[in-house]
């Protein structure tokens, strides 16, 4: 039934052959708009990267390329000397130079720089200068071995008009080097067009990227021909949708899907016996294979097979509800306890039917889960100060855009603003990680901090995050690495 509802509203609106517009339906948009410093995360990085660049990127391979940097070098333990492309331009006409890397970093590293997530994501910048017109220098204030890769969230925004505007109004205005500059930023629906003199020159005229939060309703308008593309669908809509001509492709994401546990403000999770017992309550392997149409791998550690610090030798916990009983009991909780879950829905892929999976499972051993959802927007508003009611909610351990296990660590550490999990002993293996230039070391230390993190049962690591896209026929060319689409590759077949 359910592919036939499909085909017949795909056969209720065509798409007609001389339409060159690429509409994509998203689980939101940036509550941040068009500014590039807000977060390097999802879902603002699905639709920033449509109108900005950055100095460096990764292969699917997780290999550091050149961006906007064509080449760079370390000059001093604390200084990285990056080199433009030259010719590249803004879609106002202005040229790109290292103004406008100075001009973000040092915004970044202000005071004033608080307000964005990215100033979290990477908080060990200090300054930068401009050393000529397409030579810029970043100062950070430790050494960093990998910031080349962390160089991959700094974005070039044409500094002029962010100078003039002000980070609300440019959000409005975004002007960038991609391949699209925006016509209209509006709360629900983005409309761009192609930006001919981009180095990565677009394949289609027009692109609209529309917010629609519930995964049932991206379906419906991918099916219905309303939109090209839709975003975080479940693997449900597989079946149906290619029996209706569609085609679903599924990505293995830089991230881990988890339950994150509020481990300090006292209560339950305070105590390391709680912590395993909860993950040995759940069968993580019939969440991948049954709700996950198993195209992705249950996981213990904060690395997915991608990243950089991935220890093939850490396990994920075994589906033990004998022993997390024991467990709960030697924590002084034999008859179980409840806590609230904090939760976006459709998010991710059934991220709602797995966490009812995961109450179900917890509800075996004692544990009551009670699930309270909250919109999209409203939950990452709440994860940027950690200002949540419950004691846990689905906050993923993510390394992009490094694919360095490290950018997933540092959120769940003492170093986050407002930490939920904090472990001091870590902080300085931590900081001998970030500054260790010696490949095999370096690796081993993160490594042990992963093991450190498992054994600590830091959060309730569920399984690599998979996501699906659902395509119409007429797209060609979609590709994503990490959370990053590649517009420039999207065509459309007449």
């Amino acid at each position: 039934m359910a592919a036939v509802a499909v085909a017949a509203a795909l056969t209720a609106s065509p798409v007609s052959a001389a339409d060159k517009t690429l509409r994509i339906a998203l689980e939101a948009l940036p509550l941040s708009q068009g500014n590039p410093h807000r977060t390097s995360l999802s879902p603002t990085i699905y639709s920033i990267t449509a109108i900005f660049d950055a100095l460096t990127q990764l292969d699917a391979q997780g290999r550091l390329i050149p961006a906007l940097a064509e080449r760079w070098e370390n000059i001093d333990p604390l200084t990285w000397r990056f080199y433009l492309r030259p010719g590249v331009t803004f879609s106002n006409g202005t040229p790109l130079t290292a103004e406008a890397f100075a001009v973000s970093v040092n915004y970044l590293a202000s005071d004033a720089g608080f307000k964005e997530g990215l100033k979290q994501e990477i908080g060990f910048l200090k300054s930068a200068r401009v050393v000529n017109d397409l030579t810029v220098d970043i100062v950070t204030t430790e050494p960093v071995a990998t910031f080349p890769r962390y160089a991959s969230a700094l974005m070039a925004a044409e500094p002029n008009l962010w100078n003039k505007l002000g980070r609300e109004a440019f959000g409005k205005s975004p002007v960038g080097t991609g391949p699209f500059k925006a016509d209209s930023i509006e709360p629900t629906r983005w409309r761009l067009s192609a930006f001919a003199g981009s180095w990565r020159k677009p394949k289609a005229d027009k692109l609209e990227l529309l917010m629609l939060p519930d995964a049932a309703s991206r379906v419906q308008a991918l099916a219905s021909g309303r939109v090209d593309v839709a975003m975080i669908i479940g693997p449900d809509n597989i079946e149906a949708l290619e029996s209706a001509g569609m085609s679903v492709k599924n990505f293995i994401s830089a991230t881990s899907y988890a339950i994150t546990l509020m481990t300090t403000r006292g209560g339950p999770f305070a105590d390391v016996r709680v912590r395993r017992a909860v993950n040995m309550a759940v069968d993580r392997t019939r969440l991948t294979a049954q709700l996950l149409a198993e195209r992705t791998i249950p996981t213990g550690q904060p690395a997915t097979r991608l990243v950089y610090g991935y220890d093939p030798d850490i396990a994920a916990f075994p589906y033990d509800p004998e022993q997390a009983k024991k467990l709960l009991a030697e924590a002084g909780y034999p008859k179980g306890f409840t806590f609230t879950l904090e939760a976006p829905t459709s998010a991710t892929a059934n991220d709602t039917l797995v966490l009812q999976q995961v109450q179900s499972d917890l509800r075996a051993v004692g544990v009551t889960m009670n699930i309270t959802t909250i919109p999209y927007p409203l939950f990452l508003t709440k994860s940027i100060k950690t200002d949540f009611e419950g004691e846990a909610f689905p906050i993923m351990w993510t390394s992009w855009p490094t694919h360095d296990v490290i950018r997933a660590m540092n959120s769940h550490s003492c170093l986050r603003e407002v930490p939920w999990f904090c472990d001091p002993a870590m902080t300085p293996l931590y900081k001998a990680a970030l500054a260790e230039r010696d490949e095999a070391k370096a690796l081993s230390l993160r490594r042990q901090l992963a093991r450190m993190y498992r054994d600590q049962a830091a959060g309730m690591l569920l399984y690599e995050l998979p996501i699906f896209v659902g395509l119409n026929p007429r797209v060609t060319g979609f590709n994503m690495i990490g959370y990053r689409i590649f517009y420039d590759q999207i065509g459309l077949k007449p």
